[in-house]
C-alpha cells in the first residue's frame, strides 16, 4: 500500500470462464488437499508465517478481554452507578460490540492480510487517519504492559509473605516473561495464549456458577436466597446520570479483543474460512461471560461495600468480596491466583499486540521501513524490542513517587484509545462498503456479513459519541474533588493527541481521503479463487447427506464452547 492510492478501474467480481477452468484444473490435479479444504499459497504475508489456527485466534481474542477490566475495574462501575445502571451500561456497551465484530469480520473476511484495521483505515478512510490511528492503538498496547505488571504485583499482595521481594525484582521477572513468550515461533505463541485464555476461560465459568448458587441462597453464609435484594437496599442506581457516565467508560475499558482478529490476520492459516468462523463465536462467548456476570455480581455485592473502592488489588474485586461474603475464602485464594494469570496472559498479549501494530505501519509505509524487520521465523523483532523496552522502562519508574506521576500522565493516553479504535472500526467499515458499492461489487457475494449492517455500525458511533461525552463530563466534575486542568487532561489528554498526529501527518505529507472509486481491493483476488478451489474441491468429494446433517449441528455446538 502506498500514501497516495493509484486509480483503479472497475472490474468484473466474477472471475472470466477460462480463468475458472484454470482454478478448477487445480483443484482436481496435483494441489494439496486437507480434506476437502485446497491450499492454495497466497503472497503478500510481508514476512508472516501463517501458523495461527482457529482455536487458537478464538482463545488469544477471547482471552484478550479477561483481564483487570473484568476482574476489578467492574467493581467501581458497581459503586459508582449501583447494580442496575451497571447491568444496563454494559448490555449497551455489548450491543456495540457486537457492530465492531461485524464490522471487523466483513472487512477482515473479505482481505484477510496483514496490517489489521490499521491498514483498512488507511486505505478506505486517509493515509493520515490510518496513522493516528496506528500511532494511538501501539501506545495504548504499549502503555498497557507497566498496568498489567503492576497489577501483577498488586494481585500478589493478597498474600502477605510475597512482600519480601523488591519491586524492582517483580518487574524484572514478569518482563522476562513476557519477553520470551513472544520470542517464541507465532505458533508456540499461539498454543501458550490458548491454554492461558482456557483456563481464564474457565475462571470465569466457575464465577458464573459460584454466583449463581449464591444468588439462589445455596450458600448458608447467606441467609436464603439474595436474588435482588441489593437492588432494593442500597438501591439499583447510584449517582444518576454521572454514575451512568462512570459505568459506560468502565464498561468500554472492560470489553476488548475483536480489533485483534484484525491484527493477528495475516499470520493465521486459512484466513477467509478460519476468521469467517471465529467472529460470531467469540461475540457470544464475551456477551454471555461479561453480561451475565456483571448481573450475578450486582445480585451478591452490594453497591454500598467499602472494598469496592477502598480496598488494594484484588482485595477490591467484587469476585472476591462475592468469595469472601459466602465465607468461602479457600476459592478466594484460587480466584486470585486465576487472576495473576490473566493479568500476566494480558501482558503477554499487550507484548504481541503492540509489536505487530508498530510492524503495520511499517509494512504500510507509513513510518520508516526499520521498524518493519523481521527475521526468518516471521517475528518483529525490532518493533518487539521497542514496545518492551518502552513498556518495561516505566514499568521501573513506578518505584519511585516522580516516577508514578509521570506513569500516571503516560498512562492517560490510554484512557479513551479504546473508543478512538472503536469508532475509526466503524468509520473504515461504512467506508469500506461505499467503496464495494462504487466499484460495482456485490455487497450479498461477502464471505461474511454482519447482522444489521449498516444500521449496528451508525449505532455503534452514536454510542461511541456518548461515552467520548461522558468522559468529557467526567474529566470536568470528577468524582470526590474540583474540576481541574490537571484532572482534565490526565483523562481526556489522548483527544488532543489523536488529532494532533492526523493533521501533522496530513499537512506534511499532503494526504488526501480515499475516493471510494480509488479503493484497492485487488489483494482481495486470491482469497476469491481460493474460495472458488475450495467450492470445486467439495463438490468432488463424496458424502453422506444425514451424517453431513449431524455433523453439521454438532460442529455448531463445538464452534461455540470449544471454538
Amino acid at each position: 500500500m502506498s500514501l497516495h492510492p493509484t486509480h483503479m478501474s472497475k472490474q468484473d467480481p466474477d472471475l472470466k470462464e477460462t480463468e475458472a477452468t484454470d482454478i478448477e484444473r487445480t483443484a482436481t490435479s496435483g494441489t494439496e488437499k486437507h480434506g476437502s479444504t485446497v491450499v492454495l499459497s497466497v503472497g503478500g504475508d510481508a514476512g508472516y508465517h501463517r501458523s495461527l489456527t482457529r482455536r487458537q485466534i478464538m482463545m488469544m481474542t477471547f482471552g484478550a478481554g479477561i483481564g483487570t477490566g473484568l476482574w476489578v475495574g467492574t467493581g467501581q462501575a458497581l459503586h459508582y452507578a449501583g447494580p442496575a445502571g451497571t447491568a444496563l451500561t454494559y448490555t449497551i456497551t455489548a450491543m456495540i460490540v457486537y457492530a465492531q465484530y461485524s464490522s471487523v469480520g466483513e472487512m477482515t473476511t473479505y482481505k484477510p492480510i496483514h496490517g489489521g484495521f490499521i491498514r483498512q483505515c488507511a486505505e478506505y478512510v486517509d493515509p493520515a487517519f490510518g496513522f493516528a490511528i496506528g500511532v494511538n492503538f501501539w501506545f495504548a498496547w504499549v502503555m498497557i504492559i507497566p498496568a498489567e505488571i503492576t497489577a501483577a504485583i498488586s494481585v500478589l499482595k493478597y498474600w502477605p509473605e510475597t512482600d519480601v521481594v523488591p519491586l524492582a525484582a517483580y518487574i524484572t521477572m514478569f518482563l522476562t516473561v513476557i519477553a520470551c513468550a513472544n520470542m517464541f515461533h507465532v505458533r508456540v505463541y499461539g498454543y501458550i495464549e490458548y491454554y492461558m485464555s482456557f483456563v481464564k476461560c474457565l475462571a470465569v465459568v466457575l464465577m458464573i456458577f459460584f454466583m449463581f448458587i449464591m444468588t439462589s441462597g445455596g450458600i448458608p453464609a447467606t441467609n436464603g436466597p439474595i436474588e435482588f435484594r441489593y437492588w432494593k437496599n442500597p438501591g439499583a442506581f447510584n449517582n444518576g446520570i454521572k454514575g451512568i457516565a462512570k459505568a459506560f467508560v468502565q464498561a468500554a475499558f472492560s470489553f476488548g479483543g475483536g480489533e485483534h482478529i484484525a491484527v493477528i490476520a495475516g499470520e493465521v492459516k486459512d484466513p477467509r474460512k478460519t476468521i469467517k468462523k471465529t467472529v460470531r463465536p467469540i461475540f457470544w462467548r464475551m456477551f454471555t461471560f461479561f453480561v451475565v456476570n456483571i448481573w450475578l455480581v450486582g445480585m451478591c455485592v452490594p453497591s454500598d461495600d467499602t472494598d469496592l473502592v477502598n480496598a488494594s488489588g484484588t482485595m477490591g474485586s467484587p469476585f472476591v468480596i462475592a468469595i469472601k461474603r459466602a465465607d468461602v475464602y479457600g476459592l478466594a485464594h484460587a480466584i486470585n491466583g486465576f487472576i495473576f494469570l490473566s493479568v500476566i496472559s494480558c501482558g503477554i498479549t499487550s507484548a504481541y499486540i503492540a509489536s505487530r501494530s508498530l510492524t503495520a505501519l511499517s509494512d504500510l509505509q507509513i513510518i520508516h521501513p526499520f521498524f518493519g524487520k523481521k527475521d526468518s521465523q516471521g517475528r518483529p523483532y525490532v518493533s518487539l524490542m521497542i514496545s518492551l523496552g518502552l513498556g518495561g522502562g516505566l514499568c521501573y519508574l513506578n518505584t519511585n513517587s516522580i516516577g508514578t506521576l509521570v506513569y500516571g500522565w503516560f498512562s492517560a493516553l490510554v484512557a479513551i484509545a479504546t473508543l478512538f479504535q472503536w469508532a475509526s472500526i466503524y468509520i473504515s467499515h461504512l467506508r469500506f462498503r461505499q467503496g464495494l458499492q462504487a466499484q460495482g461489487k456485490d455487497l450479498r457475494k461477502l464471505p461474511f456479513k454482519g447482522l444489521l449492517t449498516p444500521y449496528a455500525q451508525y449505532f455503534g458511533l452514536v454510542i461511541v459519541l456518548f461515552v467520548f461525552g461522558c468522559e468529557f463530563y467526567l474529566a470536568c466534575w470528577p468524582f470526590g474533588e474540583k474540576g481541574s486542568v490537571k484532572s482534565f487532561f490526565s483523562s481526556y489528554l489522548a483527544a488532543p493527541l489523536f488529532f494532533f498526529d492526523y493533521f501533522v501527518y496530513k499537512w506534511y505529507y499532503k494526504t488526501k481521503i480515499v475516493k471510494p472509486i480509488d479503493m484497492d481491493f485487488g489483494p482481495a483476488r486470491p482469497f476469491d479463487e481460493q474460495d472458488l478451489i475450495n467450492a470445486i474441491a467439495s463438490e468432488n468429494t463424496p458424502q453422506d447427506p444425514e451424517r453431513t446433517d449431524r455433523q453439521r449441528w454438532f460442529k455448531r455446538a463445538q464452534y461455540m464452547i470449544f471454538g
